[in-house]
């Protein structure tokens, strides 16, 4: 299931001229996502919102992207309308701060970041409390420019670098299972499948505060980032989502290629996937967005 809902994020995101004498222009980004309720589950808690800006001046082009994965929790729908909250106002609100901007870009978006997590979760804890509810929602989320990659993350859901010959996991789970392979309590193995292998540390909503873990990275041209919830890597595992992103010739294909394989592998989770890929270097396009 994929559904565009643009009316919630501002499409608008055009900021400058299209003039042939661009001398300078960043890597194009190839998008792509799905998401889906699975084979088990009777709705579906995860969220996805993605949303690009380009910037072209006499000197340079830029495309930016902003990409994000949530998986709620909570009964009664609560999750999803956690989730939801948590992509969209994360999303808006760094894209709000980039196009407000009225001097170069800054060479790093982790304050940005860090402040968009701590506005979604006052939002999402404010919505708890006055429907009287239990919600909650992880949330990992990326911003991309040119080759330069910052990501921030809240529970469990992850992001992965993915190169022709390696896969690895760049963010860290806050979870209960994670802190004590940390410790050195349990094995991977016994992690696997670990009575409370669900039960996260931090979550957005739950409390009043919360504490993201930011990373920063480098996207190459043959590299794929990738953004997903639990119901992908518990699914999958790394070699097997690996070999399916390898495997695909675009974005939106590895992303229905690994929805595909979780539910063939039982599907008892809801299941969300963004991909990232750069293309060749041109001047970009109109900026776009959409939240699923």
């Amino acid at each position: 299931m994929d559904i565009d809902d643009t009316n919630e994020l501002p499409v608008d995101l055009n900021n400058a001229t299209n003039t042939a004498e661009t001398q300078e222009s960043s890597p194009a980004q190839e998008v792509g996502w799905s998401i889906d309720k699975g084979v088990e589950r009777e709705n579906n808690q995860d969220s996805v919102a993605t949303a690009t800006l380009n910037q072209v001046s006499e000197d340079e082009a830029q495309s930016f992207g902003v990409y994000a994965v949530a998986d709620g929790m909570g009964g009664h729908e609560a999750g999803e309308v956690a989730s939801k909250l948590a992509v969209r106002t994360a999303i808006r609100q760094l894209m709000t701060n980039v196009t407000e901007i009225d001097t170069e870009m800054p060479d790093s978006y982790q304050s940005w970041l860090e402040s968009a997590v701590t506005i979604a979760n006052q939002v999402v804890h404010h919505k708890a409390h006055e429907d009287s509810n239990t919600m909650g929602s992880t949330l990992v989320m990326a911003v991309v420019v040119g080759h330069d990659v910052h990501i921030v993350n809240v529970g469990d859901s992850r992001a992965y670098l993915i190169s022709p010959d390696d896969i690895r996991q760049i963010t860290h789970d806050q979870s209960f299972v994670q802190a004590l392979l940390d410790k050195g309590v349990i094995t991977p193995e016994q992690a696997a499948t670990h009575p409370r292998r669900n039960v996260l540390l931090q979550s957005l909503g739950t409390n009043e505060q919360v504490s993201p873990d930011l990373f920063s990275e480098t996207l190459d041209a043959n590299e794929s980032l990738l953004l997903c919830s639990d119901g992908v890597w518990n699914m999958l595992g790394d070699a097997e989502i690996a070999r399916i992103v390898r495997a695909a010739d675009t974005p939106n294909a590895a992303c229905q290629a690994l929805v595909d394989a979780c539910n063939a592998a039982g599907g008892n989770d809801n299941i969300a996937a963004v991909l990232v890929r750069l293309g060749a270097s041109s001047q970009p396009s109109v900026g776009n967005a959409s939240v699923g």
